[in-house]
């Protein structure tokens, strides 16, 4: 009669024992499922950069001594997952010492402001490896009052002034473009 109350004893702690390891197992494994899911997600991120390609070429106003526009160019990183250049996958904003905002994406009327499009490319809006694509950012087209300050001159960049511009696409790292504005004696110069 005892060895057969200890061997029910014994068969219980051992369905006990399986049943705690099935549910710590499958923790784990649900765990580590979760933990590739977020590496992966993590390295997509990472992985869609735009970088900058070339010089940035400023259209000035060289009696306000003000910069009404800019032109540059942009490609992805080599190897890098393709980025969707549309409005509506896309946010470009930028802040100077009086101004900030969105001035390129789903809430602005796009197409004045900044225009972005495919020099050498494949017609879709995908900039792809290989591909390059031209940038134009027409200051002087901002609405006075759709950014922080109320008058139009406020939202150009001055002279020895420093402005920000960043691409934020939906997938992918920031594309921040920093740059100073020297002396203004030309209608076209390039920043540094």
């Amino acid at each position: 009669m005892t060895g057969l109350e200890t061997a029910i004893i014994l068969v219980a702690f051992v369905i006990t024992a399986a049943a705690f390891s099935f549910v710590v197992l499958n923790m784990g494994f649900l765990s580590a499922q979760k933990t590739q899911t977020v590496i992966s997600a993590g390295m997509q991120e990472a992985s869609s950069s735009l970088l900058f390609d070339g010089d940035m070429i400023a259209t000035c106003n060289p009696a306000t001594k003000v910069v009404t526009g800019v032109t540059f160019y942009v490609r992805l990183s080599q190897g890098k997952e393709p980025i969707d250049m549309n409005a509506s996958k896309m946010i470009m904003t930028y802040s100077c010492q009086r101004a900030a905002g969105v001035i390129y994406g789903t809430s602005v009327a796009n197409g004045t402001v900044v225009t972005i499009q495919g020099v050498l490319n494949n017609g879709d809006t995908l900039i792809q490896g290989g591909e390059r694509w031209k940038v134009h950012v027409d200051f002087s087209a901002i609405a006075a009052g759709s950014l922080e300050p109320t008058t139009a001159t406020d939202l150009l960049p001055h002279a020895y002034e420093t402005f920000t511009l960043e691409m934020r696409p939906a997938a992918g790292s920031v594309l921040s473009i920093k740059r100073d504005v020297g002396a203004i004696y030309n209608a076209l110069q390039i920043l540094q």
